[in-house]
């Protein structure tokens, strides 16, 4: 399917489900979706709130998500799109939920060398979701019931998510209300989302898939 979009970047918070609609969306328009990020080793040690380790495992975020985007500095002549499931941005998100006064400090000496240079998307799809569905979702997740995450993390999250796409102005916008859709189960809603993709989209746009039944 041709799109107007050369670089698509899914967001939300975590246990959107974006990876898997960016997957999905990557196979419909036959692009090329980045690969998953490398396994953080001080994950572990954060969620256990061992002191250091929220710095720790923020640069090894912030540095894995740079060396995925370098790639989109090249030019391919045989990739006409391609996808990711994040940008560059949601790094400070993170950061400034988790990170000491001392630790952001040194943080934003290092944001802005890393990121100056990259390459913005030509469309963002923001997957707005509760904090009560992204913690159902989460429960879910074998790998991650071991970190007991609060709900409290997650409210600020999502929070400081909706914050930063309400101002947000650096490209297009889809913003999908993901509380009561499965795209990998509801053909339906892809195929209505996919139509997105066909349109030169300017602003912000809203997408409410159907609710089944």
């Amino acid at each position: 399917m041709a799109s107007p979009y050369s670089y698509i970047a899914f967001e939300g918070p975590l246990g959107c489900e974006k990876r898997s609609l960016a997957r999905l969306v990557a196979k419909e328009l036959e692009a090329e979706l980045t690969p998953d990020l490398v396994e953080n080793p001080f994950l572990w040690d954060f969620y256990k709130n061992r002191n250091g380790a929220a710095f720790q495992a923020q640069l090894f975020f912030l540095l894995n998500r740079f060396q995925l985007l370098q790639g989109l500095r090249q030019p391919n002549l045989f990739r006409q799109t391609i996808v990711t499931d994040f940008i560059i941005e949601k790094d400070r998100i993170y950061a400034y939920q988790n990170l000491s006064d001392s630790e952001l400090a040194l943080y934003e000496k290092l944001y802005p060398m890393l990121t100056a240079d990259q390459v913005a998307p030509d469309l963002v799809v923001y997957l707005q979701m509760s904090p009560e569905k992204v913690l159902e979702n989460l429960r879910k997740r074998k790998e991650i019931k071991q970190f007991n995450i609060s709900p409290e993390y997650i409210e600020n999250v999502v929070e400081a998510y909706n914050r930063f796409f309400f101002h947000y102005e650096a490209s297009p916008l889809i913003i999908i209300n993901a509380n009561h859709v499965n795209f990998s189960k509801d053909r339906a809603a892809i195929n209505d989302l996919l139509e997105y993709f066909k349109k030169t989209l300017r602003g912000v746009t809203y997408f409410t898939p159907q609710i089944p039944g």
